[in-house]
């Protein structure tokens, strides 16, 4: 639906933006030491944050959608009668 593309849109940027520092962090000769496991986790933590942010927002406006569709059909419907 055109209605949360743009929820989607931000979705798959966040996913190629994380999918892309993992290949940076993986092709990359850094030295990370100690703090390595802090370079995954905190990457994923935010794209997973994203993505039920973004989750959320898209169930909220096919909500919203779908209200307003059938309080327009039910107001046809009324004012047809």
């Amino acid at each position: 639906m055109e209605i949360y593309k743009k929820y989607r849109t931000i979705y798959r940027i966040s996913y190629i933006a994380f999918l892309a520092y993992l290949l940076i962090i993986s092709i990359g000769n850094f030295n990370l030491g100690e703090h390595a496991p802090y370079f995954l986790v905190v990457p994923f933590l935010l794209y997973c944050l994203a993505a039920t942010i973004m989750e959320i927002l898209i169930r909220r406006e096919r909500k919203l959608f779908y209200e307003n569709k059938k309080k327009k059909t039910k107001d046809l419907h009324t004012a047809i009668m």
